[in-house]
């Protein structure tokens, strides 16, 4: 079994000063370096890499796909099911750290050029 529970703390905060906080214990797959966990009745998933991040936000609702690079802008799936969209949102990372037991990440992402946010990510692992 390459699973294993850990805690964590993650915080993600919008440009309009809207908070969602997680605080649990959590499935970490050690193989593909992936942390999952629920936050609401959203599934997040984040894939942790040496220089870059990825993230998958989804529900019944929709599918978000977002990567992290400080070297370049990414573009992304943003997937809404319930009318059948799909959009490409660009995402300009602006500031990216990977530590042992910490992320941090500020975006900002756009559509058609428009910028629809800036956006902060902090995940604290509390324990291995």
């Amino acid at each position: 079994d390459f699973m294993k529970k850990i805690k964590i703390h993650s915080i993600l905060s919008n440009s309009d000063n809207e908070t969602t906080i997680v605080d649990e214990e959590v499935m970490f797959d050690e193989v593909n370096n992936v942390i999952t966990y629920m936050e609401d009745d959203l599934k997040v998933s984040i894939s942790i890499f040496e220089t870059f991040v990825k993230m998958r936000r989804c529900n019944e609702d929709y599918d978000l796909n977002l990567e992290f690079d400080l070297n370049e802008d990414k573009v992304c799936k943003y997937s809404v099911k319930s009318i059948g969209l799909d959009l490409d949102l660009l995402v300009r990372t602006k500031e990216l750290e990977i530590d042992d037991n910490r992320i941090y990440i500020k975006y900002e992402l756009f559509n058609d050029q428009k910028s629809i946010g800036e956006f902060e990510y902090k995940l604290i692992i509390r324990e291995w």
